[in-house]
């Protein structure tokens, strides 16, 4: 790089000195003052040859080495940027695929769970049923036993009374006849 700094400088040297050698006016066209001027001609066609020498010596080469770079650089730029695409648009499509099978899932394991629901639903019902079916029978077991109690209450009521009874009766109407009575037809009764 320093080269070409060197060179540039020169030739931007030698640029600027041609202009003013090309303006000195030569010992012909003072005396004439016609005609082309051939030194100013001369010295800028020299001046343009050495630009363009110059150029091509030292601005050119690295021109084509910038250019050079630039474009392998955005090629490799262009390179990398459509394999992200792909790789982008290849993710996109993994994502689209994977939801698409969320989606299915979710559904699946909707159906999945109302299915188990129904069948749990089920299962308690009968349970219940059953649950029922035995505090009925217990309570109609209950109910029988409660009404053989009241009912033996009841009968053992009724004999307490009937005796009761009975013994009023023979005591205001029991004669001794009545009781001599009482004792053969009991002894007949008796094996013997």
């Amino acid at each position: 790089m320093s080269r070409f700094r060197m060179g540039f400088a020169s030739g931007l040297a030698l640029l600027a000195l041609a202009p003013a050698w090309a303006a000195a006016p030569s010992h012909g066209e003072q005396a004439h003052g016609h005609g082309p001027p051939w030194a100013t001609l001369f010295f800028t066609v020299i001046n343009f040859l050495i630009f363009v020498w110059l150029l091509a010596r030292y601005v050119w080469p690295q021109m084509r080495l910038w250019l050079r770079e630039r474009h392998t650089a955005v090629v490799s730029e262009l390179e990398t940027a459509a394999k992200l695409r792909e790789e982008a648009e290849r993710l996109r499509a993994q994502w689209a695929e994977r939801l698409a099978r969320v989606e299915q899932e979710v559904a699946t394991l909707r159906q999945s769970l109302l299915a188990d629901l129904e069948r749990e639903r089920q299962r308690v019902l009968a349970e219940a049923e059953k649950v029922a079916a035995a505090i009925r029978h217990d309570a109609e077991r209950q109910a029988v036993a409660e009404l053989r109690r009241l009912e033996e209450e009841l009968r053992a009521e009724l004999v307490l009374r009937a005796q009761e009874l009975a013994r009023v009766w023979v005591r205001n109407n029991w004669t001794a006849a009545d009781q001599q009575r009482a004792v053969e037809e009991f002894l007949r009764q008796v094996p013997s």
